[in-house]
């Protein structure tokens, strides 16, 4: 849904044929640099899905919102500003369908999560863009976030994905400036952020480092071959611990052959043992620092001009641990129109020496137990 907005020429009555020519010249020059527009958009998804041994030993069958897509409503404006500059604005809204509640509304991840408010809490941002390059300011979608949907074979979706196995591939950073740059097949980002999580608060006076983040990235496409990398870190949001952190270094790459889409990521993590204790890396590994590997390979086979199977698999290497859980995953995505598809997905986790991984994330299955889970549903967006 488009409302175009442009100034509007207003006429006015000439007293004398001066004012008449002076009248037009201005309504022409101003019209001529402010053509602007704002788009409302969204998506709406929820389905039905069925977990078996959870947390407390039992199945579950529920009904939940955002699968394939965290579900949303959003407004986008540009404005022109003449040689080819534009300034933009992105404010969205992320919801739950089954409840009516808004999501994005929680701080840290597992026992240590709590609620906070965020109205925009999928991302608000306000920028400058032209001839290929971007520069935005305010909560935005990480880098990894970025690098996650288009080389997870799975989107980085809500459930039964790459963020199943790690909660920064999803992650949004408050405060955060960030810079993209297209040149040619190739496209530069960098990130930085004062406190990339301000359900913690605000930045601390002579606190410097805490909460502090940046990343960068490197992305290639031409032709059937897709390929990026990056690398983040995140400061402790607590002053105590801001000298410990979380790194990360990924490396993922795409390859179409005819109907057919393969895809192999890789991600390093070093934690430290004082950062986020709900880290399930941290927690699994006794040593001060932890740290894993993730690996990821899959494909996408449009059967149709409708219908698209996807494949996926992720292991998770946790070093000095034999907790090595690893998941499984089968989807098929059947589009009813442009706008609305139907899809049922299925996933199955493995656990072994006190690991925890369920289906939807570390902590929601008892440990050492395996999990299946089986979600269908319909989204549509607008």
């Amino acid at each position: 849904m488009l409302f175009n907005k442009t100034n509007k020429n207003f006429r006015i009555k000439p007293l004398v044929a001066f004012g008449a020519t002076a009248a037009v010249g201005m309504s022409l020059a101003t019209a001529s640099h402010a053509q602007s527009s704002v788009t409302l958009y969204g998506i709406v998804d929820v389905g039905v899905e069925h977990i078996n041994n959870t947390t407390t030993g039992g199945g579950q069958t529920r009904e939940v919102s955002g699968n394939l897509s965290g579900s949303r409503w959003g407004l986008r404006g540009v404005e022109d500003l003449g040689g080819g500059l534009s300034a933009i604005f992105v404010l969205e809204n992320g919801f739950n369908v089954n409840d009516g509640t808004t999501g994005q509304s929680t701080k840290g991840i597992g026992a240590n999560a709590t609620t906070t408010s965020r109205l925009w809490g999928r991302q608000s941002f306000v920028g400058l863009a032209g001839k290929g390059q971007q520069l935005t300011l305010g909560r935005q979608n990480s880098l990894l976030y970025d690098q996650a949907v288009p080389f997870d074979p799975m989107g980085a979706s809500s459930r039964y994905s790459t963020l199943s196995l790690d909660y920064a591939m999803a992650a949004r950073i408050d405060d955060s400036a960030k810079y993209v740059g297209t040149f040619g097949p190739v496209t530069a980002a960098a990130m930085y952020s004062t406190r990339y999580d301000t359900g913690y608060g605000t930045e601390v006076p002579g606190a410097q480092i805490t909460g502090r983040f940046y990343s960068g990235s490197l992305t290639y496409g031409a032709g059937p071959l897709a390929a990026s990398m990056s690398f983040e870190q995140r400061n402790s949001n607590t002053v105590a611990t801001n000298t410990a952190s979380e790194r990360r270094v990924t490396a993922a790459a795409t390859y179409v052959i005819g109907n057919v889409k393969a895809f192999a990521g890789y991600r390093f993590l070093r934690a430290s043992r004082a950062f986020l204790p709900a880290n399930p890396v941290v927690t699994a590994n006794g040593a001060d620092a932890g740290y894993a590997n993730m690996y990821w390979t899959g494909a996408q086979y449009r059967v149709t001009p409708a219908l698209q199977l996807t494949a996926a698999a992720y292991y998770q290497d946790v070093h000095a641990s034999s907790a090595d859980p690893w998941m499984a995953v089968l989807s098929a995505d059947y589009a009813l129109s442009k706008r609305t598809d139907v899809y049922a997905t299925g996933a199955f986790a493995r656990n072994k020496s006190g690991s925890a991984l369920g289906v939807n994330g570390y902590g929601t299955v008892a440990a050492d137990y395996n999990q299946t889970g089986f979600t269908v549903g319909m989204r549509q967006k607008f």
